[in-house]
């Protein structure tokens, strides 16, 4: 994890326990068969299930959904959240397994990389976009994976 002295360290540690309790499941026990590559493919997804976390955690806490284009190969796009003036990202050791697996940085960091292609508020009823079973699919993830996480963090 990357040194964040003004992220607010509860909530650090609420990202590092729902990060870590998506890699502790197996590939074959996620519902919704995307996360089955997790980190790989799954950035949005894990971001926005991340961001359900946190608000849930953190009555109050205001989060971005990012998406931003890399600079180098603008047919690579990478989507990550925005936190009190922090990047928080659970999926970037997709792409190098030297990162952390709970990447926090400020503003010119490894983000940086990407150019900003849009930053929306996080919205919680994100899933009523998707069909039924698609929606019960990531309801269900989602709140097992809380689960996990909040028994880490107990």
């Amino acid at each position: 994890m990357a040194d964040s002295p003004s992220l607010a360290q509860d909530v650090v540690h609420s990202a590092t326990a729902f990060s870590k309790a998506f890699r502790q499941k197996p590939p074959q026990w996620f519902a919704f068969g995307l996360f089955s590559m997790f980190p790989t493919n799954c950035c949005e997804f894990a971001s926005l299930l991340l961001a359900w976390f946190l608000c849930e955690e953190h009555e109050g806490i205001a989060i971005d959904v990012v998406t931003g284009e890399l600079k180098a190969d603008t047919e690579q796009r990478h989507i990550w959240l925005r936190l009190e003036g922090h990047n928080l990202d659970i999926t970037a050791d997709q792409f190098d397994a030297a990162l952390p697996h709970t990447l926090i940085t400020q503003p010119g960091g490894w983000h940086e990389r990407y150019a900003l292609l849009d930053a929306a508020p996080f919205q919680r009823d994100f899933h009523e976009e998707y069909g039924d079973d698609c929606r019960q699919d990531i309801i269900d993830d989602y709140r097992a994976l809380a689960h996990t996480a909040r028994t880490e963090l107990k």
